[in-house]
């Protein structure tokens, strides 16, 4: 039978194909060193034109490649708290304000504004990117067919404004709410809801999807097992509540 090599970096090559880096010396003298860069490279540079630069942008151009070369199955990213700015001194553009998310503290408004456009328009781009990555040329699924993006937040923001203001700070609040984007998930809903009364959120019924306008706790394990669900996991024997309100 034929001997498999072991599943070491060296015998993948991910040297090369999670390279980044061009071949652009005195900078990035990668040819001297025997090394060349992602036959992916070009793919993601037009995806990504920011990608050296920009933290953010870097690490989505990593997480395809991840993905595309089946390296990773589960892959975390998100804005730091530094500012990033880019571009010439003569002309340099604000990317990611400081404190990121958290600049709602000092104006809502635009930070909240500014943060999540920086955020879809990434993941709207690493998803055409996997859309146009064949996983299986039998079936010609491709790697977005397999996946699922979790658009996490650990707390919420305050509902109070000051009447008639435009601009303004917000503090911390436990209430919130979670993003799925998947084909894998029932696409085009809502579950659960915001009370027009308080803007609070409310839960729903795991199983049913039927909203829940009094469940202002957390839903951790709905959540959880909702992604679990939709990724195809047996679920049965945990604990988890049947989740069927979230899949497909």
């Amino acid at each position: 039978p034929r001997k498999e090599l072991p599943m070491f970096p060296e015998y993948r090559d991910l040297i090369t194909k999670l390279n980044l880096l061009p071949n652009l010396p005195p900078q990035f003298p990668l040819a001297q060193f025997g090394l060349s860069s992602s036959p992916d490279l070009a793919t993601v540079a037009s995806a990504f034109p920011l990608y050296i630069s920009d933290p953010l942008q870097s690490q989505a151009a990593m997480a395809y490649l991840l993905i595309k070369n089946r390296v990773s199955t589960a892959i975390t990213l998100g804005p730091d708290l530094n500012a990033v700015i880019t571009g010439a001194l003569s002309s340099t553009t604000l990317r990611s304000p400081p404190l990121a998310f958290d600049f709602s503290h000092n104006d809502h408004r635009a930070g909240q504004a500014f943060m999540w456009s920086r955020i879809l328009s990434t993941v709207d781009t690493l998803i055409g990117l996997l859309k146009a990555a064949e996983f299986d040329p039998v079936t010609h699924e491709s790697f977005w067919d397999r996946t699922l993006i979790y658009v996490a937040t650990d707390f919420g923001r305050t509902r109070v404004r000051p009447s008639g203001s435009t601009s303004f700070g917000t503090g911390h609040d436990l209430n919130n709410g979670v993003l799925l984007i998947s084909p894998l998930v029932k696409g085009n809903t809502i579950l659960g809801g915001v009370d027009p009364l308080t803007t609070l959120t409310y839960g729903f019924d795991a199983r049913t999807g039927q909203a829940q306008v009094g469940k202002v706790t957390s839903n951790e394990a709905d959540i959880f097992s909702g992604v679990l669900t939709a990724m195809g996991v047996d679920t049965s024997g945990s604990g988890l509540p049947d989740a069927s309100a979230f899949k497909v």
